[in-house]
């Protein structure tokens, strides 16, 4: 608890000082500078989270995250310190975002500045072109692109279905698609302010090939994402591997058992 307590003070006045700083850098008309505060930022939050609240992230995979951009990231969503474990890694990473962060005083600045993707979790063919159009400004800049097909946070052991979004990026932008595993969300669930010391692995996965139809290319990137997410909880927590259950909290449902096709969202 006295380490949960230390690494929360120094996360908060870090992202408050770091943010402060972001908002002097916003008017600079280059975007690089800003982008180099977020790395080291994200830089300083994991190494807090080693040092000072316990938590040890493994890192693997790194043979199958590309070298150079433009490439295309989809994640599992456990915790709200998976982006800064992808930007800690990946200088000038452009992650998508929801649309209503867009609205906060300073982080949508900040956001704007950065080039983030914004996105309407709502769907439909307006927010697939918006989400076309944002991305492509990210690929023709080389960036790295990192989605959450979820769309939402994520208990270890949960899922929702995939959101069809990250297959017009995949379609339209030509580019495979590295998925992504993790069970941070065991030493820092979604956005708990307790967290627990111990140890846990965000895992790059082998590419998915270009040019699949869309209902083979949602079921293999699902099944790769959850199925290695459920083997790093199991291994990482001690218990019999498990399949994730579906909880649809977009909806206010919840179900269980494996999902027969993904939703066709955004």
């Amino acid at each position: 608890m006295i380490r949960s307590l230390a690494f929360n003070i120094f996360f908060y006045a870090f992202t408050t000082l770091t943010a402060v700083v972001g908002i002097l850098l916003v008017p600079i008309p280059t975007p690089v500078v800003l982008r180099g505060l977020l790395h080291r930022y994200a830089q300083g939050v994991v190494w807090g989270m080693r040092w000072i609240g316990g938590m040890r992230v493994e890192i693997r995979g790194r043979e199958h995250l590309p070298v150079r951009g433009p490439a295309l990231l989809a994640n599992k969503h456990h915790s709200e310190a998976d982006g800064l474990l992808l930007a800690a890694e990946i200088p000038g990473i452009a992650f998508v975002a929801m649309q209503e962060l867009f609205r906060y005083p300073l982080i949508g600045a900040i956001l704007y500045r950065l080039q983030m993707i914004r996105v309407d979790t709502c769907g439909g063919g307006k927010e697939r072109a918006n989400l076309a159009q944002f991305a492509k400004r990210a690929y023709d800049s080389g960036r790295h692109i990192a989605i959450y097909p979820e769309g939402n946070l994520m208990q270890p052991g949960e899922r929702e279905r995939y959101r069809s979004g990250i297959f017009y990026l995949y379609r339209d932008l030509g580019l495979p698609v590295t998925p992504v595993a993790t069970s941070l969300g065991l030493v820092w669930n979604r956005r708990d302010w307790r967290k627990r010391a111990g140890r846990c692995a965000i895992e790059f996965l082998p590419a998915i090939e270009t040019g699949l139809d869309k209902e083979t290319f949602m079921r293999r990137l699902e099944d790769t994402i959850e199925t290695n997410s459920d083997r790093l909880i199991a291994e990482f927590s001690g218990r019999p591997y498990a399949p994730s259950r579906l909880v649809l909290r977009s909806q206010g449902e919840t179900g269980s058992g494996s999902v027969s096709a993904p939703r066709a969202a955004l």
